[in-house]
């Protein structure tokens, strides 16, 4: 097979100066930075001055770290401009020592850069891709964590997967992927944030603290569970297969990557850098960019294997989705409502250093691009990142309009549609129990008593009628947010514009335009 490639940003790869600083006549110095990285090779690019040759040494990160005449003895030999080094180990974390060496045999200083090699090669499913996964409707099922019910048995999953018109008879496909997600672990004495922004249990002026590979672990044992999750939904694909046949395209599931910070609680500095765990036997330290992404990384490959060992018949790994809904960075001027104020410079969205994914994407985003896999992303309203979406590697990304529930008349539909059309996003509908008169979830915190069924049910019109009249539907993807069971809860309903409601949407979601692209 050939050789996979990832283009390599200087966070991903930490980088070393692009250009050796100049020094005392007769001092070699070196810069070498690596440009790509494969299964078991780098390829690296060197610059040298007061030098004719550099020595190259990789070392997993957490060996220690050799001196210069080390380098030499045990390293290979480089000249200035492009080249290869071979005999790595994939998917493994790396410390490259390199030092040069003056024409009269002076050796410089050590110095070093970071990298991580990829896994070995694509799974055969993988292989077999042209392009990017592409769906048209996809369906928000979060579960793993704390709501009830627990589980998500074929019988429960099941609606989502075809329904039957009234009006014909007919049954039909209804959502052709379904993006698996959550909050927050279990609830416990020591519960953990899967996103950033829950408040601690104990302290509300606190972040909870972030979730670790344990966590993110459980997590995917949860979903991975029998008759639950992944196994019943392909279960429920499988049954409807043999009534309808093989639907047009293979259901894809797309899968959340948890929130990685850089500290455990995100924006309080003091908390620990290495709260995650390890990789390759090392623990990992959050303060370096680049163990950032090597947990995110193994993340991916977890996901992966699991997908592979499985053998689903039904559905298919599409992606993996950024759980962050807003993407901060040291742009000025770029984001819908500003943010911090760093150097005197106004910066796109908040507690731009304590997130900092410039760090993490679009790194993470050219790993997984390198397995065929997409990259989906639904920011809030005007978040941070929703103009300059593609600069952090993502394929698919979804505009939340939160106007279902703006009780304060913010958030009109036509600047929405004004916006995902000027900066190339896809929509998300959203709706729970507040379209019903008697919300099953009444007894959640969230419903508040009184509330007007018929001012959430207008609201829901006007992104029905909108999306038809802006002509987002059909020619843009749709996400669906649907509380954590409304879907199911506006499908048993026996009340007759309920029902009707139900009916409407999934007429449209079956009948998605879009899906007859079939790319």
């Amino acid at each position: 097979m050939a050789p996979l490639f990832i283009t390599a940003v200087a966070m991903l790869l930490g980088c070393g100066p692009h250009e050796p600083a100049e020094q005392p006549a007769g001092k070699p110095v070196a810069s070498v930075t690596v440009s790509t990285t494969g299964n078991n090779f780098i390829n690296v690019e060197v610059k040298l001055i007061h030098a004719t040759t550099v020595w190259l040494l990789a070392l997993p990160e957490d060996d220690q770290a050799p001196e210069a005449e080390d380098v030499k003895s045990s390293g290979s030999a480089f000249e200035a401009g492009p080249g290869t080094l071979n005999g790595l180990k994939p998917s493994t974390s790396y410390m490259l020592y390199y030092c040069p060496e003056s024409d009269k045999g002076v050796l410089g200083s050590v110095s070093k850069v970071t990298f991580r090699t990829v896994a070995a090669e694509p799974y055969a499913w993988e292989k077999s891709r042209t392009d990017i996964p592409f769906f048209a409707d996809l369906a928000l099922i979060y579960g793993g964590g704390y709501r009830t019910p627990k589980n998500w048995d074929k019988s429960r999953i099941g609606t989502h997967v075809t329904w039957i018109d009234p009006k014909t008879k007919e049954e039909m496909w209804l959502f052709d992927a379904f993006l698996m997600l959550e909050m927050r672990t279990p609830d416990n004495s020591d519960p953990h944030a899967l996103t950033l922004g829950i408040k601690d249990w104990y302290d509300s002026s606190l972040p909870m603290k972030s979730a670790n590979k344990a966590d993110a672990e459980a997590w995917l044992d949860y979903w991975f569970m029998d008759d639950n999750g992944f196994i019943a939904l392909d279960s429920a694909i499988g049954d409807a297969v043999t009534r309808l046949g093989p639907p047009p395209t293979t259901r894809k599931v797309i899968v959340m990557m948890p929130d990685i910070p850089i500290h455990e609680r995100y924006n309080v500095l003091e908390s620990s850098t290495t709260y995650w765990g390890a990789v390759d036997g090392r623990t990992l330290d959050f303060s370096n960019p680049a163990d950032r992404i090597s947990a995110y990384c193994w993340f991916v490959d977890e996901v992966r294997e699991r997908f592979d060992k499985a053998e689903f018949q039904n559905i298919e790994l599409g992606g993996f989705y950024i759980m962050s809904e807003e993407l901060p960075s040291m742009r000025s001027g770029v984001g819908g409502h500003g943010g911090d104020t760093i150097d005197g410079q106004m910066c796109d969205g908040w507690e731009v250093k304590a997130k900092a994914w410039d760090d993490v994407f679009p790194a993470v985003s050219n790993y997984i691009h390198l397995y065929k896999e997409a990259v989906v992303w639904i920011p809030y309203r005007c978040a941070a990142g929703y103009r300059y979406w593609k600069d952090f590697g993502i394929d698919y990304a979804y505009m939340q309009p939160n106007r279902f529930w703006d009780t304060n008349n913010v958030n009109p539909m036509a600047s929405f549609f004004n916006s995902i059309a000027t900066y190339k996003l896809n929509m998300e509908l959203e709706f729970d129990d507040r379209l019903m008169r008697n919300p099953v979830d009444a007894s959640d915190s969230s419903y508040k008593e009184g509330e007007d069924y018929n001012t959430y049910r207008s609201r829901w019109r006007e992104y029905i009628d909108g999306m038809q009249n802006a002509e987002v539907y059909g020619n843009k993807q749709l996400a669906v947010y649907m509380g954590y069971d409304s879907f199911n809860h506006l499908r048993s309903s026996t009340d007759y514009e309920e029902k009707a409601l139900f009916n409407e949407f999934c007429r449209l979601i079956a009948n998605d335009p879009l899906k007859a692209n079939n790319r």
